[in-house]
């Protein structure tokens, strides 16, 4: 068996997984370690036609460590040993090779600490494949059914959103931000928050004072 190796800064995620076909491309590309690693465990799952039973397993753990802060933050901890780790990911259910395998690398990439991270990229991978973009429209109060229509039909229609066969736009509240709106999707995001215009404009005295 050919192992997937892929280099994420100093380390290497080579856990026996099968060499990645051209079908076994990752629909879209994501950066940054979660990204990395979910991009190998998509690669490593669609060599195996396993895609789905790896998204059952991750959304199994995913709901657990929601119901359960604490077991995320031992997990994460430096003080239990890797020993202790493995038996803990068991004790989470019956998973997949591939998935146990996946946990195994990122105990030994101590890695866990992304685990919730790695999951969400995971999924925006699946549903990728599927067809499907979810869009993040941050605003400091809900917003209507007819302004996320007009952001949903802005990015398809200007073109920044295509060949997808759905777009899913979920409206997040923050009111730190204080007005307009923070636009996220895939790799992209759009911040037209007037938080972001005041950091700005304050950039900019501060430069023009110490000028």
């Amino acid at each position: 068996m050919f192992r997937q190796v892929l280099s994420v800064g100093k380390t290497q995620l080579a856990r026996g997984y099968a060499t990645a076909a051209p079908s076994t491309k990752a629909p879209i590309t994501l950066f940054g370690i979660d990204g990395k690693y979910a991009t190998a465990l998509f690669q490593a799952a669609a060599s195996k036609n396993a895609l789905s039973a790896v998204e059952t397993d991750l959304t199994t753990i995913d709901e657990q460590l929601s119901k359960n802060a604490r077991l995320g933050e031992v997990l994460s901890s430096p003080l239990l040993n890797r020993s202790a780790k493995e038996q803990l990911i068991e004790s989470l259910g019956k998973k997949s090779e591939i998935t146990t395998n996946f946990f195994k690398a990122l105990i030994e990439n101590n890695r866990l600490s992304e685990t919730k991270r790695i999951i969400a990229a995971y999924k925006s991978l699946m549903e990728a494949q599927r067809g499907i973009i979810s869009v993040v429209v941050t605003s400091a109060n809900p917003l209507g059914n007819k302004e996320l229509k007009q952001v949903k039909d802005n990015l398809t229609k200007g073109g920044l959103i295509k060949d997808v066969k759905e777009v899913n736009v979920v409206n997040k509240v923050n009111p730190s931000i204080l007005g307009g709106m923070v636009v996220e999707f895939g790799d992209y995001t759009i911040d037209m928050s007037v938080s972001s215009r005041l950091a700005k404009l304050e950039k900019l005295l501060t430069d023009s004072i110490a000028i």
